[in-house]
């Protein structure tokens, strides 16, 4: 999800797709979404599933056999995962998570068996994050969950720490920041914190939120 930052902050070339694909895979991303995917999501074959802020696709691959749609508000990046991804079915639109609830109804039809916000939450204020969390209620289905994946703040390791500082997002929170926003709109949810999906030090909290 593309962010607009200060003239001059080097943090600016990660809003290329293509810069941030590679730096992703530098720190080994690709393997980490693939275990995520595994371990965490689990999406069965035939699932309907969203992915919320889904940049250039990194997620899509690693979901074969679903019937994906991709969202996110920078066209730039919506090209990349189309040119990638897009002779497999999935499909990516352009959605800005600013204009909900107005255009939740009429860009989405139906119920998903699985929503992803991955790397999202944490560039978004309390607000718009709890619009994400209510969007993603109101349209799973029954017994259908919402997994988030963020990074957090409080680290003792000083690597993950300047790993963090270094992140585009400017709402990162603890654990318990997300779970609590969280908790305010579904009953069931679990939180956990990651710190091997990544090659280098990092921090991952992960909340799994049922319907």
């Amino acid at each position: 999800m593309a962010m607009s930052l200060a003239i001059g902050d080097p943090r600016r070339v990660l809003n290329l797709p293509h810069m941030y694909t590679l730096l992703m895979r530098a720190m080994g991303a690709d393997a980490g979404m693939q275990r995520f995917a595994r371990e965490i999501l689990r999406a069965r074959p035939g699932d309907r599933v969203l992915d919320l802020g889904c940049g250039p696709g990194r997620l899509c691959p690693h979901l074969p056999g679903v019937d994906y749609t991709g969202v996110d508000i920078d066209e730039g990046s919506l090209a990349q995962a189309r040119v990638r991804y897009g002779a497999t079915g999935a499909r990516f639109e352009q959605w800005d998570l600013a204009d909900y609830p107005a255009q939740s109804n009429r860009t989405f039809d139906g119920a998903f068996d699985l929503i992803v916000a991955c790397g999202l939450l944490h560039h978004l204020p309390d607000a718009q994050a709890k619009d994400v969390f209510r969007f993603s209620r109101e349209h799973l289905r029954p017994g259908g969950r919402l997994v988030t994946l963020d990074c957090v703040v409080g680290e003792r390791n000083p690597v993950a720490r300047l790993m963090v500082s270094l992140d585009r997002g400017r709402f990162v929170r603890p654990k318990e920041g997300y779970f609590d926003l969280a908790r305010g709109v579904f009953q069931q949810v679990e939180a956990s914190i990651h710190r091997d999906l990544l090659r280098v030090p990092y921090t991952h909290a992960i909340l799994v939120c049922v319907k």
